[in-house]
């Protein structure tokens, strides 16, 4: 069974990669990060954290973790996909459509998509086999 703290930390990495992928993060993409956590993840598990939250509110405090730690683009998203390939019998299709497309909707949230943030994106594609 997928461990579901990890999961969301894991998550919190891969949205970091993405977002800073060009090595600048942007308002706009923790304003969509923030969305996404509300509509996309929040109501996924129903599991809380000690003090109540739901759990998916660590998607959140790792990104912020790893922006704090100066963290690379790189590490982050290499962090997320040695647990994608840990766990990858237990995340179906829908979880990865799912995380591809609050990656993307991250991507997109600054003008358009740029050449780094494209390359995660189509590594994560491909490693999901969507």
């Amino acid at each position: 069974m997928l461990n579901s703290r990890r999961f969301y930390k894991e998550l919190g990495n891969l949205f970091y990669a993405i977002a800073a992928a060009d090595k600048k993060i942007r308002p706009e993409e923790r304003n969509i990060l923030h969305e996404e956590i509300l509509y996309a993840w929040k109501h996924h598990d129903h599991s809380m954290d000690r003090f109540g939250s739901d759990r998916a509110f660590l998607i959140e405090f790792e990104f912020e973790t790893m922006e704090d730690e100066f963290e690379t683009a790189e590490n982050a998203f290499l962090s997320f996909v040695r647990f994608f390939k840990e766990n990858e019998n237990e995340i179906d299709i829908a979880n990865r459509i799912k995380i591809f497309n609050s990656a993307r909707h991250i991507a997109e949230s600054v003008r358009k998509i740029n050449a780094d943030e494209l390359g995660y994106l189509l590594r994560l594609k491909e490693m999901m086999k969507l």
